[in-house]
């Protein structure tokens, strides 16, 4: 009890024994602070009662710490660092709010990044973190905001809100089709070479399934050139190497550049949706909306030569 009583509201007394022991003078500290030297001078008493020890040692116009003024000067310093930096951390959150976006690599470099400028829009120009994680687009065991995932909406521990489904068909550069083509029919694809990419999750179509939904097959012994993502399967099909499954909402930019081209009518209606999320224990991010229907705009409207099939919802 004796102690709560001798160092209760003690702290009162330390910003004007840190400034006295900066200066080196009563005087310039009063006037820093706010105060009289009188008024400094009778804090710097009551605090060395207190503590039972001379702060300073006092000559005529002259002032100068003691050891035990150096040895509390040097324990002031060091709390008001900390202090500080936690001051500054503090603001800095505060002034740049940082906005964990997670996602598959192939969405990330397909649909988000040639768009950045878009995309920081939504966000009212927040600081954005694009996290990557295959297959499904999101890491458990980083901190998320908001994650764009695609088939089963049932993800532990986050909320869902569906965008749209996607389009299957084939693509390939055009040098690819002026050297291997034309290709007129589905039949003519199993003379080609057939780009895949290793099925991580079932939602995921491959070349099987999807020739099976136009009455035909892969032949028994071709040999085809497969990755483990998608981002490696179009980079190959760019450089001509081979046709590839074209999921469209992410190949807009190629196919209206002309890196890529769609050589076949026949396509296929994902059941499966993109979808939007975030975790259960955080309420969306203010600007979820602005997302959403920039996500929708940009990638969920028609598709030409598809339109009949691009429904948003």
């Amino acid at each position: 009890m004796r102690s709560k009583t001798l160092y209760r509201n003690i702290q009162r007394l330390l910003p004007t024994f840190e400034a006295a022991a900066r200066h080196g003078n009563f005087t310039l500290a009063g006037e820093e602070i706010g105060l009289s030297q009188s008024a400094v001078s009778k804090q710097i008493m009551e605090l060395e009662g207190r503590l039972g020890q001379a702060l300073f040692a006092r000559a005529h116009k002259h002032i100068s710490l003691t050891s035990a003024g150096r040895r509390l000067q040097r324990a002031y310093t060091s709390a008001a660092s900390q202090i500080i930096d936690a001051l500054e951390e503090f603001i800095q959150e505060q002034s740049t709010q940082q906005i964990v976006l997670s996602t598959s690599t192939a969405r990330a470099a397909f649909m988000l990044l040639p768009h950045v400028v878009e995309l920081r829009e939504c966000f009212g120009g927040a600081e954005i973190f694009v996290l990557t994680s295959d297959p499904n687009g999101i890491d458990p065991t980083r901190h998320v905001d908001l994650a764009i995932t695609f088939g089963n909406p049932e993800l532990a521990g986050f909320n869902v809100r569906p965008l749209f489904s996607d389009i299957v068909t084939p693509v390939c550069s055009p040098e690819f089709l002026e050297k291997n083509g034309p290709l007129e029919s589905v039949s003519d694809l199993l003379n080609c070479e057939l780009l895949y990419m290793q099925q991580q999750d079932p939602t995921w179509g491959g070349w099987p399934q999807w020739l099976r939904a136009f009455s035909s097959q892969t032949p028994q012994h071709h040999q085809a050139m497969g990755f483990n993502n998608y981002y490696n399967t179009i980079q190959a099909c760019m450089a001509g190497q081979g046709v590839a499954l074209g999921w469209l909402r992410l190949l807009g930019d190629m196919l209206e550049s002309g890196r890529l081209v769609i050589p076949l009518p026949q396509c296929l209606v994902t059941e499966d949706k993109y979808h939007l999320a975030w975790p259960y224990h955080r309420p969306p991010h203010s600007d979820i909306e602005c997302f959403e229907e920039w996500l929708n705009r940009r990638f969920g409207g028609p598709i030409p030569r598809f339109n009949q099939l691009a429904s948003t919802r």
